[in-house]
């Protein structure tokens, strides 16, 4: 009996620090994660549906539900809203706040799909689970937006676990807390609703008897009606949220509008964005279907763990089986709430994959080895080169690429989004320009409303002539047609931009132009030809090299007269800040500050072609303050390349010295020698010796003598 109490008593002493050393554990990946997902937060303007939420939070801080510019109402995601508006009040209104919300949910994230993934597979394979998730490019991206996506992740990770412990594991108080769940769900985001398909999959585990009883039966009929009306609601209610012309009046037009044939679209989105783990994964849900063939003549020893493997690969399929019927836009980011469902069965089936392979390799020189640690080992190390070889989209050094993204990177698109933003968007560097300078009798044109009512302040003209299909933010109103989000009057063609400018021809008139300038089916041809020929309007361009402003009508010219080659302010660079001195070309200049800035790098293309022969470069520039004597050390390296083969024309320094003294800006040249006609690129290194204002670059050439 003694020997027994000892084994009892080491046995609970082993699990006791397994649970501890589980817990530290999870709290180092959490915190670190944390860190990570935390670098960089802000530094990136509001881009793709961010903006739609700022506003929804900024308005319900300001009328208490969010009632945007427009009079319209946002339904959508509105207790995302409220959740968002709860957490900005005492932080603030940016970037930085409100994406910390999506980062502290998906940290939160980590140990629930811990404790989730521990209901099918091991504590090994569990934290293999969590690993994926921390080093995921997928989940670094929406952790780090003003979206639902991470939130609703979390609401379906915890609704899948409670559901279990309720269902599963007969525990009446996580029945409750799933029903409370599965109600809220739709209202971070209508994938929630995913969630009801744990009833059909619990009916088809557990079988009628189970399915109708009241426990069940209650909740099943709750949840169901509240995602009815939700759809009544939306059907006849909603005026913002779509993203594709709404063309329903009734919940029957709704239907027969979104259910009109089936698609396997989803499933190959899956394989798109994963083609390994998806492809496995659906080799484990495969497996576990097959499992109920031969549970039909060889009960299993473990039937709990078999309802358990069942519902999860029905939770898997039944949504994409829907999907399959459901009319939308097919977008990768429609599946992150599954995210977590699709590991635990990649994981399954990478297991068993391992594990039978090495059986089948040890079975002729191990007779025994089902039993021999020799197979798990194995099995293990095939375990871990499966997971090395087959995890998609994850690793440090993608994480570190998103961290640390910057104006003009390259995304991978189907990471995100599959609608052609190949690169973030700046459009906090336009919009806060145009707040700088603009006057209350000017009037705004922007081809994207709701950033720029954010961020310039204001938008009276909303120009976009994309047709149905590409953003139909529209309505036709008593004054005329406007857009549903701040209600600005709507132009769409080149006419009616014509008419703006001429109908205000004795007021400012700015345009801020996105990079929808590029996409013809947002802006026409017409129009973007008409915008690039009046370059002499332009007077300013964003981090990201593509967002633009443009102004009418500046009589003055304080802003269109003559300006630099290029302005230091349109440099493609996520650091530094824009300020405004009077004495620089168009009131504004490039700030470098000497410890956030040290060491920033950027190159971009000068407008050319050149023609060969000798040029004198002219960078003018001042500084904050200078050592006496003024310092010799290099603040300031420019290079002069030819874009044509990268060859190096010219390479120099500036040092502190050469703006000297201090509070002027000053010019520093140089001369290089352009041999063959040929575009060229601008480098530029900061070293950090001084504080810095840069103001703009020329180039001149030099008239040569007889």
């Amino acid at each position: 009996m003694d020997d027994v109490s000892n084994g009892t008593r080491i046995r609970d002493q082993r699990e006791k620090l397994l649970r501890y050393a589980v817990i530290v554990s999870l709290g180092v990946i959490s915190l670190l994660v944390l860190l990570v997902r935390l670098k960089n937060l802000g530094a990136l303007s509001l881009w793709m549906d961010e903006g739609f939420y700022y506003l929804a939070a900024e308005r319900i801080l300001e009328h208490g539900y969010p009632l945007y510019p427009s009079g319209h109402v946002l339904f959508k995601g509105i207790l995302y809203s409220y959740l968002l508006a709860a957490f900005a009040a005492p932080f603030g209104l940016n970037e930085f706040s409100l994406r910390l919300f999506s980062v502290l949910t998906s940290v939160a994230a980590l140990p629930v799909m811990y404790l989730l993934a521990r209901k099918f597979l091991s504590r090994g394979l569990a934290f293999l689970g969590v690993v994926i998730l921390a080093l995921s490019t997928w989940e670094t991206e929406y952790a780090r937006a003003v979206l639902y996506f991470a939130p609703l992740q979390l609401v379906y990770a915890a609704g899948l676990l409670w559901f279990i412990k309720g269902y599963f594991e007969d525990r009446r108080k996580y029945r409750t807390l799933a029903a409370v769940l599965f109600v809220l769900a739709p209202h971070v985001h209508q994938l929630g609703m995913g969630l009801w398909f744990c009833f059909p999959a619990l009916f088809l585990v557990r079988g009628a008897r189970r399915f109708f009883k009241k426990d069940v039966l209650l909740p099943f009929s709750l949840v169901t009606l509240t995602y009815v009306l939700v759809q009544v609601h939306e059907a006849l209610f909603w005026k913002v949220g779509y993203v594709y012309e709404k063309s329903v009046g009734s919940l029957a037009e709704s239907v027969r509008y979104f259910f009109t044939g089936f698609s396997l679209d989803y499933f190959k989105e899956i394989l798109k964005s994963f083609p390994a783990m998806g492809v496995l994964a659906f080799l484990g849900a495969a497996l576990i279907l097959g499992e109920t063939v031969l549970r039909q003549k060889n009960p299993p020893e473990d039937e709990r763990g078999f309802q358990r493997r069942y519902f999860l690969a029905l939770c898997f399929l039944l949504p994409l089986v829907f999907f399959g019927f459901f009319r939308t836009h097919v977008q990768p980011r429609y599946l992150f709430q599954l995210r977590p469902v699709l590991i635990l069965l990649y994981l399954t089936a990478l297991w068993r994959v391992a594990s039978i392979v090495s059986l089948l390799a040890l079975r002729p020189f191990f007779p025994n080895a089902g039993r021999d640690k020799t197979l798990r080992a194995l099995s293990c190390g095939l375990l871990a080169a499966g997971f090395l070889a087959f995890t998609d989209q994850a690793g440090p050094g993608e994480v570190r690429s998103v961290v640390n993204r910057k104006y003009g990177d390259r995304i991978a698109t189907d990471i995100i989004t599959r609608s052609g933003r190949l690169e973030h968007y700046d459009h906090k560097g336009v919009g806060s320009y145009v707040r700088t300078f603009l006057r209350e009798d000017d009037r705004v044109v922007a081809m994207h409303m709701v950033f720029q009512h954010i961020y310039a302040g204001r938008t009276d003209y909303w120009l976009w002539s994309g047709g149905p299909g590409t953003w139909d933010a529209w309505e036709k109103t008593p004054g005329g047609w406007k857009d549903f989000y701040v209600g600005a009057r709507w132009i769409n063609s080149l006419e009616g931009l014509k008419t703006v400018l001429r109908e205000n021809a004795s007021r400012r008139v700015w345009l801020i132009a996105s990079p929808s300038l590029q996409r013809r089916d947002h802006i026409s041809r017409e129009i973007a030809d008409f915008i690039k020929a009046n370059e002499d309007k332009r007077v300013f361009r964003g981090r990201d090299g593509m967002s633009e402003v443009f102004l009418w009508h500046d009589r003055a010219g304080d802003l269109t007269g003559p300006g630099r080659l290029l302005e230091a302010e349109w440099l493609p660079v996520s650091g530094g800040d824009v300020v405004y001195p009077e004495d620089a070309s168009k009131h504004c200049a490039l700030s470098l500050d000497k410890i956030r800035d040290r060491n920033l790098e950027t190159a971009t293309e000068l407008r050319g072609p050149f023609r060969p022969g000798p040029y004198n470069f002219v960078l003018r520039a001042r500084i904050a303050s200078v050592e006496s004597p003024p310092s010799q050390e290099r603040l300031l390296g420019i290079s002069v390349l030819s874009s044509g083969d990268g060859t190096v024309l010219r390479s120099v320094w500036a040092r502190a010295a050469d703006f000297a003294p201090a509070g002027r800006f000053r010019d520093f040249s140089f001369r290089f020698f352009l041999p063959r006609e040929s575009g060229l690129t601008l480098k530029i290194v900061y070293r950090g010796e001084t504080d810095v204002w840069l103001d703009g670059f020329d180039l001149l050439p030099v008239e040569e003598g007889p």
